[in-house]
């Protein structure tokens, strides 16, 4: 019980770190463009990471059965940071982290198929209930209809690749998954780039401010982050660490408006909405604690051999 607690408080840290990722991105694309953006994230991550393995003395051998699931991985890592910070540019940092919110209901429905058991149906009801939450926030708009969609199908890429660490890390080292996917997704965005003519500036000729937001996206709110939200998945399942991320919105709004103001201003309803998702943590989190052990069941490896 106290490792699922501490894996909870760990979670709520990591999820309270990620509310910036909205912020940071926004203030960082007025002198980068979203693939840019991406590209250096990933960057910036993988250098992070690997200082941290020779901090703590840890192997980042790719002597690994599942190197090949860290390197797709990294491929839906990657859809994900596009479509999130392109719906941050075609709309708001508000709406784009809000969209993540969609993510509980496609964990509810994909989960399941990776863990080999049945849909539980508050899961469902709960995952519902969030999409509920979302309409009353945004009221679908239709001057940030484009920023919905490109940010829902953000919120599927997210529940895909956290289904899938979430199987890795049961077999594997959450610093060395991270590392390796972040390398993945710094690859991929590099070669693109690089086709593209589109390579972005060196980090070093950014305005200074520029460059701190840089490394605090890269380094605190996704080195750290990253795996700490890897981590806290061998005590909780996907379908709790996906509702709990749904406060990531709550945290974005807010700093959002003290930052920007009426550019982020919300409707009358999405205070309705904040609460409702609050109310779903709540529900999922008393439901996971009373859960019979035997209901619990671990997940089947990605492949065999």
């Amino acid at each position: 019980m106290n490792a699922r607690r501490n894996a909870l408080l760990l979670l709520h840290f990591t999820v309270f770190i990620w509310g910036f990722t909205g912020i940071l991105g926004k203030l960082i694309q007025e002198h980068q463009g979203t693939f840019q953006l991406v590209y250096t994230r990933t960057i910036i991550a993988m250098a992070g990471l690997a200082l941290g393995a020779v901090w703590m003395r840890r192997s980042l051998s790719p002597r690994t059965p599942d190197l090949k699931h860290y390197l797709l991985t990294s491929l839906l890592i990657t859809a994900h940071w596009i479509t999130f910070y392109g719906a941050i540019e075609i709309s708001t940092a508000s709406i784009a982290v809000a969209c993540l919110s969609t993510s509980t209901v496609f964990t509810a429905l994909l989960e399941p198929f990776w863990f080999k058991r049945k849909i539980r149906a508050y899961e469902v009801v709960l995952g519902v209930a969030v999409v509920g939450a979302l309409l009353l926030i945004f009221g679908l708009e239709s001057g940030y209809r484009d920023g919905i969609i490109v940010g829902t199908f953000s919120a599927l890429f997210s529940a895909c690749f956290n289904i899938v660490n979430a199987v890795l890390i049961k077999r594997g080292d959450a610093l060395r998954i991270g590392f390796y996917e972040m390398a993945g997704a710094s690859i991929t965005m590099g070669i693109f780039l690089f086709f593209t003519h589109d390579l972005p500036l060196p980090l070093w000729e950014l305005p200074n401010a520029t460059i701190g937001w840089h490394l605090l996206l890269g380094l605190v709110c996704t080195s750290f982050a990253f795996v700490a939200g890897i981590m806290v998945m061998r005590q909780l399942s996907p379908f709790t660490v996906v509702l709990t991320v749904n406060l990531e919105p709550i945290y974005t709004i807010i700093i959002a408006l003290l930052i920007w103001g009426s550019e982020e201003k919300l409707h009358v309803g999405s205070y309705l909405g904040i609460a409702l998702i609050l109310v779903c943590l709540f529900v999922n989190g008393w439901s996971q604690r009373n859960r019979k052990p035997e209901e619990v069941v671990e997940p089947d490896p990605l492949t065999q051999g």
